[in-house]
């Protein structure tokens, strides 16, 4: 009998369920296609980080695990109080209570078995469309597979399995400590006002205001450039701050907002000012806690995708410094022709340049410096021929330099350029070890890397008639190749070409290794499978955070309806035309929307300038993050549009409904 009622509610209540169903859907095909993906051997072969990818998901999983358990818990709970009359009812017919419970816990199963699922089936369709981009981004074509991973199914069955046991042992607890007159009236209830006295909650505002001003005054000291360590203690207590900011000014913004408008005449009468702003007023000051805890949320989303395009756009700006060559070998000068023979057979040379680093034993920029050896590992200052420089820069596209005979260019790498102290360096005259004096022209910063070419992170240019005197350091073949190179061939040059070498240096020990290989192939791999790890850790946590934030902000405003809908009964009678009501109603939803929006819009804004000082150097301009903190905005307004205009409609249709 018990059995048959629950499918005869289930019937009835259809309506009721379709946002819980929706919500568990969309939660466990998420967590099923997130599995798929970390199982597959397919994503996972790619490169030799991509190991780290699944324990990436898994680790971000686990989050997201807590995260859905909580959002099924807040719908089941809405569902709860939505039947919770009817519940009472019951028992008042006679029913047991334990009846009654396990006839709630059996309708919560049976739609939890079937958003599992619709679940897998959009779940698998899901994780074909994440294959196909992950494919995409490493630059290989993808061939739809239809292999099925039952580690993921296991797993997947597994976190439902947990989800749902919290879940039904949390509502069971609840209704076993429930009376029929709690049943009866527990539809009414709502959260507790958190500070009940004005003063305290003005107070509370301007402290708040206060603290997270101060947050982003540190955060924005913290990141200065590129190359500081940002102390973590200073970012934790920022972060910590912005928190107790957000709560504290959800919890006392509703007298700052409603006293603006019953002071102002002009407001307060304006059509339907005082009934949106009394409204408001009450709503927010009933359930602060959740505004807050999903004005969290959603700048956690915010950042979390700025910060993914943010890291995506730095991708090919890194290779290029990492690996301005499709190849580049440094090795004995007898071998270097060996070793293009090795390329030419597994690539077609487009471009190419066998070139010299010389010694200049004196190191009269090392001397500038002082303390070296944060960054240099061989005891002369590296010297290059202009006519080599130029062949290179060409290779890269860039513009080729002209040097007088008595000048010379120093360069230096990102890196470098942070350890050294650039006063000492600029403008400065040098003298070389066969005795030519040369005056500086210019000092180039954030040239591509030289650290392993020239053994320093700085490199000295001069005319092809200075070197005269000065003995080879290393001989360097930097090839462009037709095809994209690979990680493979990578360990393939390295292993045929490396050999350590070790010498005694003041008294210590150094060693290096006589021939280094640097292939793009392998710096593509590597930064390709660090994105991909990074931007779908972000991207899962941020679309779940997005569709619980929607979630939550729509069943509170549904399960409203039923209270609202006599006071625009009464508006109504007042007056107020249907599309007035409309109006109403629209206005209203949208305040409510709009307002755990609004910290967070200006946070992601001030966080990302800050954390644009470190990644500057890396972007096409200074303002790049502009476009980023738009496009993260864009992404993130468009689901949460989607939930508002989808409450609004069901809420105008409950408020239809009962007039």
């Amino acid at each position: 009998m018990l059995n048959k009622l629950a499918f005869k509610n289930i019937k009835r209540s259809a309506k009721d369920y379709l946002i819980y169903l929706v919500t568990v859907t969309i939660a466990f095909s998420l967590i099923f296609a997130f599995n798929l993906i970390s199982n597959s051997k397919d994503i996972l072969d790619l490169s030799s980080m991509m190991k780290n990818f699944q324990t990436a998901m898994y680790f971000i999983s686990a989050i997201i695990i807590f995260v859905i358990a909580c959002l099924i818990g807040y719908t089941t709970k809405f569902i709860f109080k939505k039947r919770s009359k009817e519940f009472g009812t019951y028992m008042l017919l006679g029913i047991p209570k334990k009846q009654v419970s396990n006839l709630f816990l059996k309708e919560i199963i049976i739609f939890g078995l079937i958003a599992l699922m619709i679940g897998f089936i959009l779940g698998y369709l899901l994780s074909i469309l994440m294959s196909s981009i992950i494919m995409n981004i490493f630059g290989l074509p993808y061939e739809i597979k239809f292999t099925f991973s039952l580690n993921a199914v296991y797993l997947s069955l597994l976190y439902f399995t947990l989800i749902y046991l919290v879940v039904l042992l949390f509502m069971h607890h609840r209704f076993k400590k429930m009376k029929i007159h709690d049943l009866l009236y527990f539809e009414n209830k709502n959260e507790n006002k958190i500070l009940k006295h004005k003063t305290g909650r003005n107070i509370l505002f301007i402290i708040s205001i206060l603290l997270g001003i101060i947050a982003f005054y540190l955060f924005d000291n913290t990141f200065v450039k590129i190359g500081t360590e940002p102390s973590m203690s200073t970012i934790l207590i920022c972060i910590i701050m912005l928190i107790i900011s957000i709560y504290g000014v959800t919890f006392s913004i509703s007298d700052f907002i409603l006293n603006i408008c019953l002071k102002h005449k002009k407001i307060k009468y304006k059509k339907q000012n005082l009934f949106l702003a009394r409204s408001f007023a009450s709503k927010v000051r009933s359930m602060s806690f959740t505004l807050a805890t999903l004005s969290v949320l959603i700048t956690i989303t915010l950042v979390s995708v700025n910060f993914s395009l943010l890291f995506n756009g730095i991708f090919e700006s890194q290779v290029d410094m990492e690996s301005p060559y499709d190849i580049t070998i440094s090795d004995d000068q007898n071998k270097i022709n060996e070793d293009r023979k090795l390329i030419a057979e597994n690539y077609t040379i487009e471009e190419e340049l066998t070139y010299n680093i010389y010694k200049d034993k004196t190191s009269p920029i090392a001397s500038l410096i002082g303390n070296t050896e944060d960054f240099r590992w061989l005891e002369y200052d590296p010297v290059m021929k202009l006519s080599d420089y130029n062949t290179l820069q060409k290779m890269r596209g860039r513009k080729e330099t002209t040097l007088k005979e008595d000048e010379y260019l120093l360069t230096s790498e990102l890196t470098a350029s942070d350890y050294m102290d650039l006063k000492d360096i600029q403008g400065k005259q040098i003298t070389l070890e066969n005795g030519e004096t040369l005056n500086q022209k210019t000092l180039l910063k954030n040239d591509f890397t030289y650290a392993w070419i020239s053994g320093s992170g700085y490199l000295i240019v001069v005319p092809d008639s200075k070197i005269n005197g000065l003995e080879v350091g290393k001989t360097n073949l930097s090839v462009n190749t037709k095809e994209e190179t690979t990680e493979k061939f990578e360990s393939t040059l390295t292993e045929k070409i490396s050999t350590d070498i070790c010498q005694t240096v003041d008294e210590r020990t150094v060693c290096y290794d006589s021939g280094d290989v640097q292939v793009k192939g392998y710096f593509l791999a590597q930064n390709r499978s660090v994105i991909t790890i990074m931007s779908f850790a972000l991207f899962y946590l941020a679309f779940i955070f997005t569709a619980v934030t929607g979630t939550i902000l729509a069943i509170q405003n549904l399960s409203d309806s039923a209270e609202y809908k006599y006071r625009y009964i009464t508006l109504n009678k007042l007056g107020l035309s249907e599309s007035e009501i409309n109006k109403t109603i629209f206005k209203q939803l949208l305040i409510f929307f709009a307002f755990p929006v609004i910290y967070p819009l200006i946070s992601n804004i001030l966080i990302s300038k800050s954390l644009n000082n470190v990644f500057s150097t890396f972007l096409p301009t200074d303002k790049t993050y502009i476009i980023y903190i738009l496009i993260s905005t864009a992404l993130f307004m468009i689901i949460y549009i989607i939930y508002f205009l989808a409450t609004y409609f069901g809420f105008k249709t409950n408020i239809q409904n009962t007039k």
